[in-house]
């Protein structure tokens, strides 16, 4: 059990006076499993709970049910009768000693619990998975490595490297018709067949690798498939991303687990880009490998900065919500805003060929130049950003929120 949902009331108060309330809370937090009314402590199964606190005269339980349990985070809910409210204002401050600690009114409980459900399951389903990183970090992110112990500790997440011989042994083996294949054929037309059957076999060799090491995600150390295979790695990844499969460039831990990350909240593929524009309220982003599902239309093009084919320039619809974040392990620090597409066709030659401009909380472009957390920015093409506040909040994340 991931995430639970309980009451607790003091035994001085009617039940049957009680019922109605209790009635609706369990109306509004159907989706999370309940593990009953009580007014003794309770011994709670997940990492988060919602829990009704229906009277005054359970502060004690609330706290001890909480202790008893291990809870990383627990959601209190209060009505405006009973002295409910009363209860959980005293109980707050002793409770943060223990856990995270947010506290709504029965009225808005059900977006709420909606959303602690989803972070629970989002941590429990990265805890414990595997991150394979094919190659080390590219050199230029001086920053963005070496940061493996620290995401382990913290997020449960194992970071496996394999050397790029052991992904060219695997690409050499890979045989078939890309036309045949149902990632591949609609690409037909759209690149040369010589091109087609390179990702083609890149992103199976890159999917054998990640079944054989029961891995949840994959990074690449991309740029070095230009210089030793002649063409890039970006429609591979692509592939991958709208196969299921994340899968991050330049052998990136922070982006690629922030991804992990926006695809367990969103339940759709995430976009790694570089920040190349901050300016008021005003976000630029820019990279090749959008998964071509999050596009309206794309084009296989050239590589922006080596000419080498392919790369994914999309198209993405303006006025979509989008969460924009970054986790960066050496800080233990997670920052996310909300935002909408301005624009999302490519114009800029000089730049990665997927080109989208995002309208942002001025103060959360202002500190990606004042503070930054290095190259890419991780794009989730939905508003998950309440879920992704309380899953920073169940994995002990400190949380930079804008929006």
């Amino acid at each position: 059990m991931l995430a639970t949902a309980a009451v607790l009331a003091s035994p001085l108060h009617d039940p049957r006076r009680l019922s109605t309330y209790v009635s609706e809370f369990l109306s509004r937090v159907r989706g999370v499993p309940f593990s009953g009314t009580s007014t003794e402590p309770l011994e709670l199964k997940g990492v988060a709970a919602v829990i009704f606190v229906a009277t005054g005269g359970t502060e004690h339980l609330v706290l001890e049910t909480v202790r008893r349990s291990g809870l990383r985070y627990a959601l209190l809910v209060y009505h405006d009768f009973e002295n409910s409210l009363p209860a959980v204002v005293e109980v707050v401050p002793e409770l943060r000693r223990h856990a995270e600690v947010d506290v709504v009114r029965l009225d808005s409980a059900a977006e709420a619990a909606e959303h602690v459900l989803k972070a629970a399951r989002a941590f429990a389903s990265i805890s414990s998975s595997k991150l394979l990183v094919l190659g080390k970090p590219s050199p230029w992110l001086v920053y963005s490595s070496g940061v493996e112990e620290a995401v382990r500790a913290r997020l449960g997440i194992d970071v496996e490297y394999l050397g790029l011989d052991r992904l060219y042994a695997e690409y050499e083996s890979v045989s078939g018709d890309p036309a045949r294949s149902e990632e591949f054929k609609h690409l037909a037309g759209l690149a040369d067949p010589e091109e087609l059957d390179h990702s083609f076999r890149l992103y199976t060799a890159i999917r054998r690798l990640v079944h054989e090491r029961s891995a949840r995600a994959v990074s690449v150390r991309c740029f070095d498939l230009i210089k030793d295979l002649g063409r890039t790695g970006c429609l591979a990844l692509s592939k991958l991303l709208d196969s299921g499969i994340v899968a991050g460039c330049e052998a990136d831990v922070p982006s690629t687990v922030t991804m992990m990350v926006l695809r367990e909240l969103s339940g759709s593929p995430p976009w790694v880009a570089n920040l190349v524009s901050a300016s008021g309220g005003v976000i630029e982003l820019a990279h090749c490998t959008i998964a071509t599902s999050l596009t309206y239309d794309f084009a296989l093009t050239t590589h922006f900065e080596s000419g080498r084919p392919t790369s994914v320039a999309g198209k993405v619809k303006e006025g979509t919500a989008v969460t924009v974040a970054k986790y960066d392990p050496k800080r233990d620090l997670l920052r996310a805003a909300r935002g909408t597409v301005l624009e999302g066709a490519p114009k800029y030659p000089a730049r990665c060929r997927t080109q989208v401009s995002l309208r942002v909380p001025e103060g959360f472009a202002r500190r990606l130049l004042e503070d930054p957390m290095g190259v890419h920015l991780v794009v989730s093409f939905a508003d998950v950003l309440r879920p992704l506040e309380v899953f920073a909040r169940i994995a002990g994340v400190r949380a930079e929120v804008y929006g």
